[in-house]
Parts: C-alpha cells; structure tokens; sequence
C-alpha cells in the first residue's frame, strides 16, 4: 500500500487540531498515513496539545509563513503523496484519504482537491483562474454585494455537478494531494506567496507541464475557517492582497503585464478601503 505524508499546519490552533488529527486517524486501517504537524510560532498551547496527541510537532521559532513551512514539513517526509489539511478543518468519511489517491492513480492529474463545507453550507473550491476582467469586477463588487454575478464566476461556482470528479483551474490548499515526485519536481509551493495563492500557483504551473487539477467528486472535509465573513485582519487583508499582485505578475504575459502598475495601485486602494471599513467596524463594536 502506498503512504501517504499529511501535513497540518498550525498558529494558534490548540482548539481545533484536536479534531483534525482524529478525522485522519479515522481513516480506513490500510491508509498508510503519517500526519506532521508544524507549527509557525503559536502563542497558545498548540504544541502541548499536538504532543498529547502523540504527535511531536516540528517548532518554528518565528512564524514563515503557509507556502515555506509546508515546503519544510514536506521535505523530512518519505510517503508516496503529499498531502495537507488545514487545522480547522476535518475528513468528511473514512475513505476520504483513499478517494483522493487512487484520483491521482490518472498519471495526467497533478493535484486534487475535495470539496468543503463550511458554517454548514457547500463553499466553492473548484476554483477558476479569473480574466483580469473578472478579477477586477469581482474586487470591488465582491466587497459591496457578495454574492454577485463577478463573485460567482471568480469562485468558479459554475463548475460542474457536485457529486462528480470535475476538472477545475485550482483548488484550495485546506485539503489537497499530490504524487510526491511531483511536488518535488514542482518544487513544492513557491514561497514568495507568504500566504493565499500560492495554491491556484502550483496549479499554474502544473497546467503549464500538462497536468490537470481534479476537484473530487466524494471526497470532502467541513472547514470551520469562517470563510464566510467579510471581515478579516489587516495583517491577512494584507497578505491576501499582496499574494493576488505577486499572482498576477507570474501569470500575465504580453500587453496584460504592462498593466501589473495599474493591478497594484488598483489592489492597494481597495486594501485601505477593506482596512478602514475594519476599523470603523471595530469602532461601532466598541460603542
């Protein structure tokens, strides 16, 4: 049986990792699976919680962001696939693990996703990479009405039946595989995403060399990551949309690259547009 190495990452996630690790350990007995926990400087007890799980976490002194410590829990690893769950997040059945590698059986598929749940409603993973168009209408539609013509089509919720295997652009990085010679041939995430994206990028470049993304069909985990809120912190907002300007850069090419000055001046107002609506949030809360 062929193994399989899951990372989870983890800041702060004390609360929820219990869970996480008992969705995987629930998986079918032949799952040969070994689950890596590592952590990017908690303040919590996070790392007390993972020893008592039995799991001796690898401790980042400093937190160095999603793409480099995946990058780092997966290079002490020997398992025949890569595979990441986020803390927040749990397995939906006892063969989730199971589904997602005999997809990747299909040696032209290079990563598949699982579909995900969260705060109890089906959340778009099958994601498409959006037209610069679509990007920038989604960017500010996305902010004053959610839910909007632009939103759904940068979320790809027009992708497909959900209860196939569908061929999408992207998906998320809460749950995901791939064969781990090519994750090694890939060079795993690319780190200068510190967080967001750098999912939909390995994507990229996997198109690039021919490989599809697969959402599944079967396969789901529930996410309890509040992917439904419109507020987020600064720090994140700020990630986020440097992320989307470092994206943007690596995949635009001809006249679409001369407007890379224009993307960030544009991602930037609608940073300090996203902060300010934040802090006058946090103001009327006090109130």
């Amino acid at each position: 049986m062929s193994s399989i190495d899951l990372i989870i990452l983890t800041y702060n996630s004390a609360a929820l990792l219990p869970d996480a690790v008992e969705s995987v350990r629930a998986q079918s007995a032949n799952s040969d699976v070994t689950i890596t926990v590592i952590d990017n400087a908690s303040t919590d007890n996070t790392l007390a919680v993972a020893r008592d799980l039995g799991i001796e976490p690898i401790a980042n002194p400093v937190n160095v962001g999603f793409a480099a410590a995946v990058n780092q829990a997966a290079a002490i690893g020997t398992g025949d696939y890569v595979a990441l769950l986020n803390p927040d997040a749990v397995l939906g059945d006892a063969k989730c693990l199971e589904v997602l590698r005999a997809t990747l059986d299909d040696q032209q598929i290079g990563v598949v996703g699982t579909r995900m749940i969260t705060d109890g409603k089906p959340y778009p993973n099958g994601r498409r990479f959006p037209s610069t168009t679509i990007a920038a209408r989604h960017a500010v539609m996305g902010v004053l009405r959610p839910g909007n013509t632009a939103s759904k089509e940068y979320f790809g919720e027009a992708f497909g039946r959900p209860d196939a295997d569908q061929v999408v652009d992207w998906v998320s990085g809460c749950c995901l595989m791939i064969r781990r010679p090519l994750w090694e041939e890939m060079g795993g995430f690319d780190t200068a995403y510190w967080m967001y994206l750098e999912d939909a990028d390995l994507a990229w470049r996997l198109r690039q060399r021919g490989y599809r993304t697969v959402l599944s069909g079967p396969a789901w985990v529930t996410h309890a990551g509040g992917g439904s809120s419109r507020f987020r912190r600064n720090k994140s907002l700020w990630h986020h949309h440097r992320s989307a300007v470092v994206f943007y850069a690596r995949t635009r090419t001809g006249w679409k690259r001369l407007l890379l000055p224009v993307a960030t001046v544009f991602l930037g107002v609608r940073l300090a547009a996203l902060i300010a609506l934040n802090t006058i949030r946090r103001f009327t809360a006090r109130r």
